[in-house]
Protein backbone atom coordinates (compact mmCIF):
# COMPACT_ATOMS: atom_id res chain seq x y z
CA UNK A 1 0.00 0.00 0.00
CA UNK A 2 2.40 2.09 0.78
CA UNK A 3 4.77 1.28 -2.40
CA UNK A 4 1.77 2.44 -4.81
CA UNK A 5 1.24 5.95 -2.89
CA UNK A 6 4.80 7.07 -3.52
CA UNK A 7 5.00 7.66 -7.60
CA UNK A 8 7.70 10.64 -6.91
CA UNK A 9 10.41 7.89 -5.91
CA UNK A 10 10.35 6.17 -9.22
CA UNK A 11 11.60 7.75 -11.73
CA UNK A 12 10.08 6.86 -15.66
CA UNK A 13 11.70 7.15 -18.48
CA UNK A 14 10.31 7.72 -22.33
CA UNK A 15 11.98 4.38 -23.05
CA UNK A 16 9.73 2.61 -20.56
CA UNK A 17 6.64 4.08 -21.79
CA UNK A 18 4.49 1.16 -23.99
CA UNK A 19 4.91 2.25 -27.75
CA UNK A 20 2.08 2.49 -29.90
CA UNK A 21 2.40 2.10 -34.13
CA UNK A 22 0.98 5.53 -35.61
CA UNK A 23 -1.48 4.80 -38.56
CA UNK A 24 -0.12 5.60 -41.80
CA UNK A 25 -2.07 7.05 -44.46
CA UNK A 26 -2.38 5.11 -47.76
CA UNK A 27 -0.22 7.72 -49.56
CA UNK A 28 2.57 7.42 -46.77
CA UNK A 29 1.97 3.59 -47.12
CA UNK A 30 2.40 3.87 -51.10
CA UNK A 31 5.58 6.19 -50.78
CA UNK A 32 7.07 3.73 -48.45
CA UNK A 33 6.30 0.71 -51.04
CA UNK A 34 7.89 2.29 -54.29
CA UNK A 35 11.16 3.35 -51.87
CA UNK A 36 11.07 -0.27 -50.82
CA UNK A 37 10.92 -1.50 -54.61
CA UNK A 38 13.66 1.47 -55.73
CA UNK A 39 15.77 0.22 -52.67
CA UNK A 40 15.65 -3.99 -53.79
CA UNK A 41 16.39 -2.60 -57.44
CA UNK A 42 19.38 -0.50 -56.31
CA UNK A 43 20.81 -3.51 -53.94
CA UNK A 44 20.21 -5.79 -57.17
CA UNK A 45 21.47 -3.73 -59.55
CA UNK A 46 25.08 -2.97 -57.21
CA UNK A 47 25.18 -6.51 -56.29
CA UNK A 48 25.49 -7.72 -60.03
CA UNK A 49 28.03 -4.88 -60.47
CA UNK A 50 29.86 -6.53 -57.82
CA UNK A 51 29.47 -9.60 -59.55
CA UNK A 52 30.75 -8.60 -63.02
CA UNK A 53 33.60 -6.62 -61.21
CA UNK A 54 34.39 -10.12 -59.56
CA UNK A 55 34.34 -11.87 -63.26
CA UNK A 56 36.54 -9.52 -64.42
CA UNK A 57 39.16 -9.12 -61.46
CA UNK A 58 39.41 -12.97 -61.60
CA UNK A 59 39.85 -13.00 -65.93
CA UNK A 60 42.27 -10.78 -65.61
CA UNK A 61 44.19 -12.48 -62.89
CA UNK A 62 44.01 -15.61 -64.57
CA UNK A 63 45.86 -14.04 -67.90
CA UNK A 64 48.16 -12.84 -66.33
CA UNK A 65 48.66 -16.60 -64.23
CA UNK A 66 48.71 -18.02 -67.46
CA UNK A 67 50.63 -15.71 -69.41
CA UNK A 68 53.55 -15.87 -66.68
CA UNK A 69 53.51 -19.35 -66.87
CA UNK A 70 53.89 -19.47 -70.50
CA UNK A 71 56.80 -17.16 -70.02
CA UNK A 72 58.43 -19.38 -67.72
CA UNK A 73 57.77 -22.40 -69.44
CA UNK A 74 59.56 -20.71 -73.12
CA UNK A 75 62.86 -18.99 -70.89
CA UNK A 76 63.00 -22.27 -68.96
CA UNK A 77 63.28 -24.22 -72.43
CA UNK A 78 65.46 -21.58 -73.81
CA UNK A 79 68.13 -21.75 -71.31
CA UNK A 80 67.53 -25.54 -70.99
CA UNK A 81 67.72 -27.07 -74.60
CA UNK A 82 70.58 -23.52 -75.14
CA UNK A 83 72.97 -25.32 -71.91
CA UNK A 84 72.43 -29.18 -74.01
CA UNK A 85 73.24 -27.33 -77.45
CA UNK A 86 75.61 -25.34 -75.75
CA UNK A 87 77.51 -28.37 -74.41
CA UNK A 88 78.31 -29.27 -78.39
CA UNK A 89 78.45 -25.84 -79.62
CA UNK A 90 81.32 -24.79 -77.14
CA UNK A 91 83.13 -28.09 -78.51
CA UNK A 92 83.61 -26.70 -81.80
CA UNK A 93 83.96 -23.34 -80.29
CA UNK A 94 86.82 -24.84 -78.14
CA UNK A 95 89.08 -24.59 -80.87
CA UNK A 96 88.29 -20.82 -81.82
CA UNK A 97 88.17 -19.93 -78.52
CA UNK A 98 90.50 -16.46 -77.31
CA UNK A 99 92.52 -16.60 -74.21
CA UNK A 100 92.58 -13.22 -72.25
CA UNK A 101 96.02 -12.56 -70.52
CA UNK A 102 95.75 -10.63 -67.54
CA UNK A 103 97.87 -7.90 -67.44
CA UNK A 104 101.35 -8.30 -65.16
CA UNK A 105 100.91 -6.27 -62.15
CA UNK A 106 103.23 -2.80 -62.28
CA UNK A 107 105.70 -2.62 -59.72
CA UNK A 108 106.20 -0.36 -57.36
CA UNK A 109 108.34 2.52 -58.54
CA UNK A 110 110.21 4.22 -55.65
CA UNK A 111 111.33 7.71 -56.76
CA UNK A 112 114.44 9.58 -54.79
CA UNK A 113 114.95 13.19 -55.57
CA UNK A 114 118.25 14.21 -54.10
CA UNK A 115 119.00 17.96 -53.38
CA UNK A 116 122.81 18.70 -54.57
CA UNK A 117 123.20 21.15 -52.12
CA UNK A 118 122.85 19.05 -49.73
CA UNK A 119 123.67 15.35 -49.09
CA UNK A 120 122.11 14.51 -45.90
CA UNK A 121 118.22 15.85 -46.93
CA UNK A 122 116.75 12.70 -48.97
CA UNK A 123 113.18 12.70 -49.92
CA UNK A 124 111.88 10.02 -50.98
CA UNK A 125 108.44 10.31 -53.15
CA UNK A 126 105.78 6.63 -52.98
CA UNK A 127 103.11 6.23 -55.64
CA UNK A 128 99.93 6.72 -53.91
CA UNK A 129 98.52 3.10 -53.02
CA UNK A 130 95.24 1.97 -54.22
CA UNK A 131 92.42 1.06 -51.79
CA UNK A 132 91.37 -2.60 -52.01
CA UNK A 133 87.71 -3.12 -53.37
CA UNK A 134 86.39 -4.32 -49.56
CA UNK A 135 87.45 -0.74 -48.47
CA UNK A 136 86.34 1.30 -51.59
CA UNK A 137 83.29 -0.52 -51.50
CA UNK A 138 82.65 0.32 -47.18
CA UNK A 139 83.75 3.56 -48.15
CA UNK A 140 81.19 3.93 -50.50
CA UNK A 141 78.51 2.36 -48.65
CA UNK A 142 79.42 5.06 -45.44
CA UNK A 143 79.06 7.68 -48.28
CA UNK A 144 75.72 7.05 -49.17
CA UNK A 145 74.35 6.34 -45.90
CA UNK A 146 75.83 9.69 -44.61
CA UNK A 147 74.39 11.11 -47.51
CA UNK A 148 71.14 9.98 -47.06
CA UNK A 149 70.98 10.84 -43.61
CA UNK A 150 72.01 14.33 -44.05
CA UNK A 151 70.73 15.03 -47.29
CA UNK A 152 73.92 16.33 -48.92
Amino acid sequence: MADNDQPSSQVTHPSDLPTSKKERTPAQLEALQKARVKAAEVRAKNTELRRKERELVNAQLEEKRRLREESIQREHAERFQSKENGATEQEEAEEEEVVYQKKPKRKRRVVVVQDSSSEEEIEVKLPKQKKSEAENAEEELYRRTYQRMFEI
